[in-house]
């Protein structure tokens, strides 16, 4: 039971000979997916209630946009490297065939999704565009959730198997980490941390937005 476990959270080998190369980029949008991961499990504790986790709710969404355009930047770059045959890219091979038929819906209901988000935050409750806007962000989510599972499903052990080696872990419990050193990892934990503080700097900028809302629902809540 406990080989099987392992091998369910540990990808079956470590990348070699010439995939190597392209570890820097991996790690890279590996340590970035781990910060979406955390900030998007806390957004969802918020969905049930998001009348009363309103605040929380906002501003996390304006914290994960930093992050959600470094990792856009961090794949795109490797999907170009690859179809313009780069050697190094090239040799590493491509996704497998159904998450990259799933990539760019996942990219578009992303967009849809956060910009509605936004639009809705902008506009406040009264605008004569919030419904529609609200209706492109309900649905949007439905879209991007069943995409973001199967992607998060997909990536999330290798992404912990090759973020884990640049903070500096080896071996967790039954969860092995990668043994390739690749250099740079300080700057990537550095790309890592700056997209946070970004973050946290984007939701401070929004958060004037969130008292029109808050209001709304109290009126909806006390039936105003």
């Amino acid at each position: 039971m406990e080989t099987v476990l392992e091998e369910m959270i540990t990808p079956s080998r470590d990348d070699q000979g010439p995939k190597r190369r392209v570890l820097a980029n991996t790690r890279l949008t590996s340590l970035i997916g781990l910060v979406i991961f955390v900030e998007l499990f806390l957004i969802g504790i918020t969905v049930p209630a998001i009348g009363q986790l309103l605040p929380y709710h906002v501003i996390l969404g304006f914290a994960l946009i930093p992050p959600l355009l470094i990792k856009l930047v961090s794949t795109s770059y490797r999907f170009a490297r690859y179809y313009t045959r780069s050697p190094r890219y090239y040799a590493a091979g491509p996704p497998q065939m159904l998450l990259r038929i799933a990539a760019p819906l996942l990219i578009i209901a992303t967009i849809a999704l956060f910009g509605s988000g936004v639009e809705l935050m902008l506009k406040g409750p009264t605008a004569l565009s919030t419904q529609t806007w609200r209706g492109i962000h309900q649905a949007s989510f439905v879209i991007w959730f069943a995409l973001a599972a199967v992607h998060i499903v997909s990536y999330f052990p290798k992404a912990l198997y090759q973020g884990g080696r640049d903070l500096g872990l080896r071996r967790l419990g039954m969860i092995r980490f990668s043994a390739a050193r690749v250099a740079g990892s300080g700057g990537r934990i550095l790309v890592a941390v700056a997209v946070v503080l970004f973050g946290v700097l984007l939701a401070a900028l929004g958060y004037h937005t969130i008292a029109p809302w808050q209001h709304f629902f109290s009126q909806v809540r006390f039936g105003r």
